[in-house]
């Protein structure tokens, strides 16, 4: 799926153009490059040098390179600063600035058959070339043919007379599909995909090598899974766009858009590592995109700080071998399969003390982000559409001890959000902090897993994962520490919406030892287990307290200590404030308010007599996760949402926001069946996510979506979609509407299913909760993890671009103020229209919460910048959470 959202980090590097200005003068010299320079010159605004490595084989520790807008395709290597004068490279602030990892290609020539060619030397080993046209990632020839988004790929399904090295497909077109590589996802239970070598094609029929390990669980044959599709063969070539490079002649060719390649701007992939910091240390990255390439930082580097990037179309791969033996950090196994590329892809942030924050990184074939040896920090990015290729390279992928990775929004992901590898990390993985991260969309293309994965025989001590979400997901599990892994502590979390159960200590015939979970939250999609800590041989010390939820919470009764499991509440309707929509905290007269027992250094903030069960202490101020950049909040608030199936069927568990239940079409499908969804209120978005649900053969074989203000006048179709994914996205431009209508185009031999929908728009919907300290925008005022501080009469806090249906403002706040005090809504400008003014009054204290409401006095609607400026004295208000709803 192409990004849509481009202008995200453009944004945030506008607002940071001076800051990067000013921070760059008055320590070592400063020196300015641009595409009109010459690396003859002396590298004044006046003068600019052309190239960024020009300048950096200039610079000294304490200096800078100021970069003004345009395009570099060269590969940076920055020498190194010190600890108190690193080397700075920063965007001037006068647009983007884009180290570009591709080379055009030119000199197209007819090709026949509907084909052109370029004859052109792609440097890259073939296993990571990657085409671009138009901007646009162009795929490489494949058969079956699927659509635009790399995570929701259509398979051919081979025989169940396949064998392990052999397919049987009786709709396998008659070509030489020799030396084409097949990308198996296949087995009784396939957790990775792995990819084999075609050595023989006859009607119907191919063989490989490869792609076997660990089987059966993994690999071809009579079995649950015998999904493949082939990739790599000129004999693919079909569909306009498709590519394939004859690696011996030298030469690219590629199936010509509608009209021809005249006018069409086709790169290719020539540098893996746009910026390689390999050998650097002390040195500032600010504000900088990347495209088709990467970053990478090494094992001795130090100090380096890498801020406000925006990298797309990072890695690109197209197969998966074993991991090099000299990459484990345990002896060989061939179920190390899972682990390939882990290593090879993603912005790498390797070495020791460094940092990447307030960054957008997306579309990889592998990781989003690895982070790898001690003390690293990863912190307030948003991580999308990575992992497509179906091994367990993550959004982020973590190795190492005491490092820090919070406040990360990381969505769409092929299987886990955040996960560590035990056969490259090792076993031990210590002090390590993931807190406040937003875990969503994960498990797009694996099975038997989760968002937050850990495996295995690791030993966490000292490691905490604390104040995460983990939801919408299509494995099994919220948060799963899986095989023999132990002293893993867990407390204030929260999951919804991750099928069997919330967390998962899994014994696995062993040792499952000291781990604890404390007050998490699980709210509905979870039909299994609250909390399960199961085939353990030895679960001595593991403790599990202080949780809520809506199923059982169990321990296995083995060890010395047995588990403890003790101050539960097992309760599926516990006073939520909202669980459809993920809004665990609790409302009064919860049971669980003051249920709780005090344990140290987990209940710190008890508000009432006794600790409250569950993630949010009642009286406190919501905590929330996430990144607070443009793009980060994204998920269209449910509402009582209704479901007209075109077979008359009742359709109403499509949209009752519950993963696990589901919609059955009662016919085999065939186009023009429907399902015709009422929002009940407008909203805007320009995403649909179509969830049918794991292990299920239902999946819509293809689906356009329409969209209604009226219910009767449709617009024609806004988005056609194709694949066999769990979850299929449906991207369109942005739409204001009431209904949905999802029409069937194609047949399938099966009815269709749908387990949930879920809608998406560029950013925050107003009429969820808000929460202050993730705004895009602060001025004058801290965040802080739960609130905001206090903000006197001029200070803001500022969503951009929120989707507004609502006529009352209702804010959360807390303030000593006493007369003269309010809260502007102000729409689009920090000083535009004021659609609402809030008296703000005491509430007795800065930490006593609670809300207020104001109907507008006038009413925005569509998509707006929303700011809530101060007015009166220096201490109007903290704030909480702000909401517009009807």
């Amino acid at each position: 799926m192409r990004p849509r959202h481009l202008s995200v980090l453009a944004a945030v590097a506008a607002l940071l153009a001076f800051p990067v200005q000013a921070q760059a003068a008055g320590v070592g010299r400063t020196y300015h490059v641009a595409p009109s320079g010459s690396d003859h010159a002396v590298g004044s605004p006046a003068n600019p040098l052309r190239t960024i490595g020009g300048c950096l084989s200039r610079v000294h520790p304490g200096d800078t390179c100021l970069i003004h807008r345009g395009t570099y395709r060269e590969q940076v290597t920055p020498p190194s600063g010190t600890k108190d004068a690193p080397v700075t490279i920063a965007a001037y602030g006068d647009g983007p600035v884009t180290v570009d990892g591709t080379e055009p290609v030119t000199g197209w020539k007819n090709a026949g058959g509907g084909l052109v060619a370029a004859d052109t030397d792609l440097p890259l080993d073939p296993d990571f070339n990657a085409v671009f046209l138009d901007n646009d990632r162009a795929a490489e020839g494949r058969w079956p043919n699927s659509g635009s988004d790399p995570l929701n790929t259509t398979w051919a399904e081979a025989d169940a007379t396949s064998t392990d090295q052999h397919i049987d497909d009786t709709d396998l077109p008659d070509a030489d599909w020799t030396g084409a590589t097949v990308h198996l996802w296949a087995g009784s239970n396939p957790w990775a995909q792995q990819t084999g070598t075609v050595t023989a094609t006859s009607p119907g029929k191919l063989d490989f090598t490869g792609g076997n390990y660990r089987c059966p669980p993994l690999c071809m044959g009579n079995q649950n899974y015998r999904n493949y599709y082939l990739v790599g063969a000129k004999a693919a070539l079909d569909q306009p766009g498709e590519w394939y490079y004859d690696k011996a002649a030298h030469r690219l060719y590629m199936v010509a858009p509608k009209g021809g390649i005249a006018g069409h701007k086709v790169t290719a992939k020539h540098r893996l590592w746009g910026m390689d910091l390999t050998n650097s240390s002390y040195v500032t990255v600010r504000g900088l995109d990347l495209w088709g390439t990467s970053l990478r930082t090494g094992k001795a580097s130090t100090g380096v700080v890498v801020d406000t990037l925006h990298a797309t179309y990072i890695s690109e791969f197209s197969t998966l071998p074993m991991p090099p033996d000299g990459d484990l950090a345990i002896p060989p196994s061939e179920g190390h399969i899972v682990a390939s590329r882990i290593l090879d892809s993603g912005v790498q942030i390797l070495g020791t003390g460094n940092t990447l924050e307030n960054s957008e990184i997306s579309q990889s074939a592998g990781d989003g982000v690895l982070v790898r040896g001690t003390g690293n920090t990863v912190t307030d990015n948003y991580i999308h559409d990575v992992g497509w290729m179906g091994s367990y390279t993550p959004g982020i992928e973590i190795n190492g001890n005491d490092h820090t990775v919070t406040h990360n929004t990381i969505r769409r992901t092929g299987r886990a959000s955040i996960d560590t590898a035990w056969q490259l990390n090792g076993t031990e993985f210590h002090g390590n902090r993931i807190a406040y991260n937003d875990l969503s969309e994960a498990m797009r293309t694996s099975r038997d897993g989760s968002p937050f994965y850990v495996c295995c025989s690791l030993d966490g001590t000292g490691t905490s994962i604390d104040h995460n979400t983990s939801h919408d997901a299509d494995g099994q599990v919220g948060f799963y520490v899986d095989n023999y892994s132990g002293h893993f502590l867990l407390h204030h979390n929260v999951a919804w919406n991750t099928g069997t159960r919330g967390t998962f200590f899994n014994g696995h015939t062993g040792p499952s030892i000291a781990n604890q979970d404390h007050n998490s939250s699980y709210g509905v999609g979870i039909n299994g287990n609250s909390v399960l800590l199961s085939g353990a041989t030895d679960a001595s010390g593991s403790y599990l307290s202080n949780i809520v939820g809506p199923m059982p919470i169990s321990a296995s009764q083995t060890g010395d200590p047995l588990p403890v499991v003790r101050s539960n509440l097992i309760d599926s309707t516990p006073g939520y404030a909202d669980a459809v929509n993920g809004e665990l905290w609790l409302t009064a007269g919860s049971p669980a308010i003051d249920a709780g027992e005090t344990i140290d250094g987990i209940t710190t903030d008890v508000r009432g007599t006794a600790p409250d069960i569950g993630a949010y202490e009642y009286g406190a101020p919501i905590w929330s996760t996430g990144c607070s950049l443009p793009g980060c909040q994204q998920r269209v608030r449910h509402g009582a949402w209704t479901a007209t199936a075109s077979d008359g069927t009742d359709a109403s568990a499509a949209v009752d926001g519950d993963i696990n239940t589901r919609w059955t079409a009662a016919a085999a499908q065939a186009p023009g069946q429907s399902l015709t969804v009422d929002l009940g209120e407008t909203k805007t978005f320009d995403r649909l996510s179509l969830d049918a649900g794991r292990d299920t053969s239902g999946q819509p074989y293809g689906f356009s979506v329409s969209v209604s203000r009226d219910g009767t006048h449709w617009t024609s179709p806004l988005a056609q979609v194709s694949g066999r994914s769990f979850t299929q996205d449906a991207a369109f431009p942005t739409r204001t509407a009431r209904y949905v209508r999802i029409t069937l185009t194609a047949s399938g031999p099966v009815p269709w299913v749908v387990n949930d929908l879920r809608l998406y728009g560029e950013g925050p919907d107003a009429s969820a909760t808000l929460q202050a300290e993730q705004a895009t925008s602060v001025r004058g005022v801290e965040r802080g993890a739960s609130a905001t501080g206090v903000l006197g009469s001029g200070d803001r806090i500022g969503f951009r671009r929120a989707s507004v249906s609502g006529d009352r403002l209702t804010v959360r706040l807390a303030s000593t103020c006493t007369t003269g005090c309010a809260l502007q809504l102000r729409v689009d400008a920090p000083d535009g229209l004021v659609a609402a003014t809030l008296p703000v009054r005491t509430t007795g204290s800065a930490d006593t919460w609670r809300e207020e409401s104001v109907t507008l006095s006038r009413r925005p609607t569509g998509i707006h910048s929303l700011y809530l400026v101060a007015k009166g004295g220096s201490r109007v208000a903290a704030l909480d959470w702000l909401t517009i709803r009807e």
